[in-house]
């Protein structure tokens, strides 16, 4: 592309057609059936006490303050939000 083409002859100029291999057909509605173990949406057997203990395992009072504190401070969020709304919207009555 020189600087001498107008936009127009850009506009108008025509490239060629880039072929893709969707465009032959490979593969493009083949659905592939992994059978890896990776692939898995489960744990395969050997795994599932592991997974249970784990499970077990776990601290739920430590759980639940953690699950407390957040929505306390979504809470405090809201209110802090709350305030800053109320206060804009008098301001604006104000006005």
């Amino acid at each position: 592309m020189t600087a001498s083409h107008t936009f127009a002859e850009l506009l108008i100029e025509e490239k060629p057609e880039v072929i893709t291999p969707l465009d032959l057909g490979e593969g493009s509605l083949d659905l592939k059936i992994e059978t890896d173990k990776e692939a898995c949406a489960f744990p395969p057997a050997q795994f599932v006490p592991d997974t249970i203990t784990w499970f077990k395992d776990i601290d739920w009072n430590l759980q639940r303050e953690r699950a407390r504190g957040g929505v306390n401070n979504v809470g405090l969020v809201l209110a802090v939000i709350g305030t800053k709304l109320n206060q804009l919207g008098t301001y604006l009555a104000q006005i």
